[in-house]
């Protein structure tokens, strides 16, 4: 994406072969990271679930206004 619109790039096809493995590899990576980014959140939700200070920061703390 760039600047928050899907963005498509017609390669020629003499380039397919080279291009291709780049792609396969960029995919996986991505994939790799956002298996990251979930095992973090989930690691986060449980230290904020057996923290007894951060729980009780949470449960004093007042709710922010919206808007």
């Amino acid at each position: 994406m760039v600047q928050g619109k899907k963005h498509v790039e017609r390669i020629p096809e003499d380039w397919v072969d080279s291009v291709r493995p780049r792609v396969v590899r960029g995919r996986k990576f991505k994939d790799a990271v956002a298996e990251i980014f979930a095992a973090n959140a989930q690691l986060l939700a449980l230290e904020r679930n057996h923290s007894p200070r951060i729980a009780k920061v949470e449960k004093d703390r007042k709710p922010r206004p919206k808007g």
